[in-house]
């Protein structure tokens, strides 16, 4: 809502890759008209298995979650050139023919949390049609056997923003990030801040990860991510992007930021963007 709030056209993919929440789809058009869904389940895939077996499930999932990008990709752009396929949830309403030649595809960004993380990752490996990547506090281990991809990557701008206490407790990814994160790529992990902050989970459920440690509110872990994250759009796309100044005072003079040090573990310093 905050990024549509400014004016950019937000595709949120439903995966369908067994990762994400149970959801369903039509098998068949006639399927479809006489209402039988066919139903996908999260699979769970225990930490515990064979390395080598959840490995393999979690890469064939981001093929499919990169696959699934790229086709929202492909829905935008025949949107922009009037090409609009049916509305099955609503049928009658015509706001996708309200964009035709509104859209600018030429800067499309991708964004992701946690897995969508690593998501965001594969899919720019496989379709250069993405400008920039938004990977937030990402889960890794997906990607902890790709030796080609950091070369693939390397041209393509990157914000890394990570939470505190996600990165440090999950072993070895780090490691997986450090090869992915170009020397130009913009890299922060937010002090004190848990996984779930960026989010809007916390107003509603409140904190319940890291209970045993400091945490930041989470409604201001919330606007400390969003402000990075539109500072860093802004810096991309242009004045397009209007960031709350009030913001940034928090931000700013509340809250240390440690960059994502290339050579050993998480640094202690704070890396400032520059402000208008």
């Amino acid at each position: 809502m905050q990024l549509a709030s400014h004016g950019i056209v937000v595709a949120a993919v439903e995966h369908k890759d067994e990762s994400a929440a149970s959801t369903f789809f039509y098998e068949n058009e006639s399927k479809y008209l006489s209402g039988k869904k066919s139903t996908i389940i999260f699979r769970t895939v225990s930490a515990t298995s064979d390395t080598g077996h959840q490995l393999l499930v979690r890469r064939r999932q981001l093929d499919i979650r990169a696959s699934e990008c790229s086709r929202a990709l492909d829905f935008l752009i025949g949107v922009n050139e009037g090409r609009c396929c049916e509305n099955l949830l609503d049928p009658e309403t015509k706001i996708l023919e309200q964009l035709k030649g509104r859209l600018d595809l030429e800067t499309a960004s991708l964004m992701g949390h946690s897995f969508g993380g690593a998501t965001t990752l594969v899919t720019a490996a496989k379709d250069d049609r993405f400008k920039q990547l938004i990977v937030l506090d990402s889960w890794l281990f997906g990607l902890k056997n790709e030796e080609n991809m950091p070369k693939v990557l390397a041209k393509v701008p990157k914000l890394f923003l990570n939470a505190d206490y996600f990165q440090l407790d999950l072993k070895g990814n780090l490691d997986i990030m450090r090869k992915l994160v170009s020397p130009t790529d913009s890299k922060f992990t937010v002090k004190k801040s848990t996984h779930e902050q960026f989010c809007d989970s916390p107003n509603i459920i409140g904190l319940r990860l890291n209970r045993d440690k400091p945490r930041i509110d989470g409604n201001l872990g919330l606007r400390i991510n969003t402000h990075i994250v539109l500072r860093y759009l802004k810096e991309r796309l242009g004045n397009m992007i209007y960031v709350d100044q009030l913001t940034a005072e928090i931000f700013y003079k509340s809250y240390l930021f440690q960059e994502i040090q290339l050579n050993g573990t998480t640094g202690t310093s704070c890396k400032k963007m520059q402000t208008t």
